[in-house]
């Protein structure tokens, strides 16, 4: 997956597709796994909502996916 497609993802998408996604999310102190927002927001949108850079934010998320083990049958790693 391309970053440009990841930051443009639905943050609930997101944590749905990549479980490894939310510890991550939550050490950035963002309430993503537990917001109603969630399944409405980009991931782009919800950084610029918490002050964070966007595209580095999506260097964090593309780090914790790559180390994530891909089940079998799933969604492959971007």
């Amino acid at each position: 997956m391309e970053s440009a497609e990841l930051s443009q993802m639905i943050v609930g998408e997101l944590m749905r597709r990549w479980p490894a996604s939310v510890p991550l999310l939550l050490g950035r102190r963002m309430a993503c796994p537990g917001c109603p927002m969630a399944p409405f927001m980009t991931v782009a949108e919800a950084a610029r909502e918490y002050g964070i850079d966007p595209d580095e934010l999506v260097r964090e998320l593309v780090a914790a996916i790559e180390q994530e083990p891909a089940p079998a049958g799933k969604e492959p790693r971007p």
